[in-house]
């Protein structure tokens, strides 16, 4: 597998692993009730399993990377994903200065790699 491969598959796993956790917790009390009700909805057990997955993606690159490269990359690309699928998705505001971020986080991503 690619770095680009893990980094793709981490994104995708983490982004839709947060954005349905984030759905399934909206407006939610905290009680015993409440996690019976939330370990029967679909889009938490789903979001659960793919935040899961973007773990074990992470450790299968940690063990054939170096930390000190593929770390910032996984964390600048999980940050940048989240944030464009919070806009996207679920209507939440990208701001110019969050803009600004995510572009310079692509442009440190690429001298990481060079």
């Amino acid at each position: 597998m690619t770095t680009a491969a893990y980094v793709a598959a981490y994104a995708l796993f983490s982004t839709g692993g947060v954005l349905l956790l984030r759905t399934a917790l909206t407006d939610v009390d905290v009680s015993a009730k409440t996690a019976r009700t939330l370990l029967a909805e679909p889009s938490f057990l789903i979001g659960f399993l793919l935040y899961a997955l973007s773990f074990a993606t992470w450790l299968l690159a940690l063990r054939r990377y170096e930390v000190v490269a593929i770390f910032p990359v996984f964390v600048g690309v999980g940050y940048a994903c989240v944030v464009l699928g919070g806009y996207v998705f679920l209507g939440e505001q990208l701001t110019a200065s969050r803009a600004a971020g995510i572009l310079i986080i692509f442009v440190g991503i690429a001298f990481a790699f060079r």
